[in-house]
C-alpha cells in the first residue's frame, strides 16, 4: 500500500513470499538476498518506508533469517536496531549489532554482508551528494568524503542520532508536516549533519588558514544579504558560501567572529522574523501558527514557539490573534 503527499510518499508492504520480499529488498535497498530461513506463521518481511525525496526513513522487521549482500553505492544507511542481532561482515572486519546499536551500512566506499536473525531496525538513507552540501566540500574534491568507522564516536554519539532520527521519524508520521518544503529541506540537512558530527569522517578537519583569512567582515556582509534576500528559498550553506565567494569553514568562522552565532541560527532568526509579520497581517480565522511555522521550515510548532517567545515575548498565537 502508498500514499502520497506534497514531497513525501509513503509505502507499506509486507509478504509471506521468498521471493516478492528478494524483489522489494533489491528494488528499494539494492540488496542481494543469498539464502533465507522464512518462519511458516509470520510474514518474511513487513516494511514502511517514507521517501522524502532528499532522504529516506524506514522501519523493517525481518522474521526469516537471512545472509544478503549490499554493495557500495551513492547512498550513506544508517540503521538502529530494534530487536533481533545484525551480524555485518565488512573486508577485514566483522561487527555484531544487538537492540540499541547504530550502524553505517553501506557507503560509496564499501557494501558489506550481514546475517539476520529475528531483525527489525530502522533505517535511515542519505544521498552523498547531500552529505557533501552540508559538509560544504565538492563531490569531485581530490580527497573525497569519507566515513572512518562504521560506529558512532561513542555512547553520546549515537544517543545524538538516535534523537534526530527518532524525532525526523515521527515528524514524517504526520502528514501536515510534508505541506511545506522547507521542513522537508530542513530536516533532510538535520540528519546529514548530525551524521558527520556523530560518525568519525574526513570532513572533521581543522580550518585551513586560508579560510581563517577569508573569514572576514566583508564576507560576513556578502553571507547576511544573501540570506536576507533569499530567506524564503531552499538556500544550503554551499549557497551561503558561493554568495560570499569563499568556503563553507571561511562562512562559519565569520559568522563566529562578527555575530557569535552560526550560520544557520542567522537564517532562522530571519525565518522568525518574516514568520512573525506574517502572524501580524494574517487573519485568524484563516491562518494557523502550524501553517506558518511550516511554511517558514519550523517542523516543531512547539520548537517555533519557543524560538518565537524567546525573539518576542509573546506566543506566537497571541499575535496572530492581534492580542
Amino acid at each position: 500500500m502508498t500514499t502520497a503527499g506534497v514531497g513525501l510518499h509513503r509505502e507499506q508492504f509486507a509478504t509471506a513470499d521468498l521471493t516478492q520480499a528478494r524483489e522489494f529488498l533489491a528494488r528499494a535497498y539494492g540488496t542481494r538476498l543469498w539464502t533465507a530461513r522464512p518462519p511458516e506463521d509470520r510474514p518474511v518481511l513487513a516494511v514502511t518506508r517514507m521517501d522524502a525525496g532528499s532522504f529516506t526513513v524506514s522501519d523493517m522487521s525481518l522474521s526469516a533469517d537471512l545472509i544478503f549482500a549490499v554493495d557500495a553505492s551513492d547512498q550513506v544507511t544508517i540503521s538502529t536496531v530494534v530487536e533481533g542481532t545484525l551480524r555485518a561482515d565488512r573486508a577485514q572486519r566483522t561487527d555484531r549489532y544487538q537492540a540499541g546499536d547504530v550502524h553505517i551500512g553501506a557507503t560509496p566506499q564499501a557494501g558489506y554482508t550481514g546475517r539476520t536473525r529475528g531483525l527489525r531496525d530502522c533505517t535511515v538513507t542519505l544521498p552523498v551528494s547531500l552529505l557533501y552540501a552540508v559538509a560544504g566540500q565538492e563531490p569531485a574534491s581530490s580527497a573525497p568524503l569519507r566515513f572512518l568507522s562504521p560506529h558512532p564516536a561513542g555512547p553520546a554519539a549515537r544517543a545524538q542520532w538516535t534523537t534526530a532520527a527518532r524525532y525526523v521519524t515521527e515528524l514524517l508520521a504526520n502528514p501536515d508536516a510534508a505541506i511545506g518544503p522547507l521542513v522537508i529541506t530542513g530536516v533532510a540537512r538535520l540528519l546529514a549533519a548530525t551524521a558527520l558530527s556523530v560518525f568519525p569522517n574526513t570532513a572533521q578537519t581543522s580550518p585551513a588558514p586560508r579560510d581563517r583569512r577569508d573569514a572576514s567582515a566583508v564576507t560576513m556582509r556578502r553571507a547576511t544579504a544573501f540570506i536576507d534576500e533569499h530567506a524564503g528559498q531552499d538556500i544550503t550553506m554551499a549557497d551561503i558560501a558561493a554568495a560570499a565567494c569563499v568556503t563553507v569553514r571561511a562562512v562559519q568562522i565569520a559568522f563566529r567572529r562578527e555575530l557569535d552565532i552560526t550560520p544557520i541560527a542567522y537564517l532562522r532568526t530571519v525565518r522568525l522574523a518574516r514568520a512573525h509579520r506574517e502572524l501580524l497581517e494574517a487573519d485568524p480565522g484563516q491562518e494557523t501558527v502550524t501553517a506558518v511555522a511550516y511554511r517558514w521550515g519550523f517542523a516543531s510548532p512547539g520548537r517555533f514557539a519557543a524560538y518565537y517567545r524567546q525573539a518576542y515575548g509573546v506566543p506566537p498565537r497571541q499575535t496572530l490573534e492581534h492580542d
